[in-house]
Formats: C-alpha cells, sequence, structure tokens
C-alpha cells in the first residue's frame, strides 16, 4: 500500500538547472532604463554604451527560463544584441558574429 509520504517522495522531481549564461554571451552592467524595460545604457569592458534606438526585440520561451532580446542601435553607431534573462534579471551581451555567418 502506498502512503502519502511515498507518493510525494515520488512525484518530486528537481527543477532543471539554470544555464550561467546564454550561449555566445557575457555578462554586462545595466546601467539605465528606459520605460522601465528597455535598455538606455550598459557597460561593457570598462566602457559605457549610450542606446539610440532598439532596432526590434525577440522573445525566447526555453525549458529552463525565458529570454528576450533587444537589437539596440548605439550612440557610437554601432549595433550590439544584449539578452535580458527575465527569471534571474541579469543582462547580457551577444557575441557579434560576422558577416561570413549570413551564409
Amino acid at each position: 500500500m502506498l502512503s502519502w509520504k511515498t507518493l510525494q517522495k515520488a512525484a518530486y522531481q528537481p527543477a532543471p538547472q539554470r544555464m550561467r549564461c546564454p550561449p555566445r554571451s557575457e555578462p554586462i552592467e545595466l546601467l539605465a532604463l528606459r520605460f522601465g524595460f528597455l535598455p538606455a545604457a550598459f557597460r561593457h569592458d570598462d566602457r559605457v554604451q549610450r542606446v539610440s534606438s532598439v532596432v526590434w526585440i525577440r522573445d525566447v520561451c526555453r525549458h529552463d527560463g525565458d529570454l528576450r532580446y533587444y537589437r539596440v542601435r548605439c550612440t557610437d553607431g554601432g549595433e550590439q544584441t544584449l539578452i535580458h534573462d527575465l527569471a534571474t534579471g541579469r543582462w547580457y551581451r551577444q557575441h557579434e558574429r560576422g558577416h561570413w555567418s549570413r551564409w
């Protein structure tokens, strides 16, 4: 006969481990938000980057948490992809691929 304790132990499954950071990315320090959710400024390699506009936003739902990708245009003219881990609140910068990766 199964007891209540036996059923509780059998039903328990540990939650999946969270990744340390998304693939091909590195942590950044977010300095400011615009409208409470859009990145406005961030620090990477001791250099402050200011965001002039957001090109696109994409949500990715995964088994270990949801990620929100922001393609941003910085004031220096470059574009970067920032990643917001919605479960932990951490921000990352995606490593940019070369032009050859489009093929």
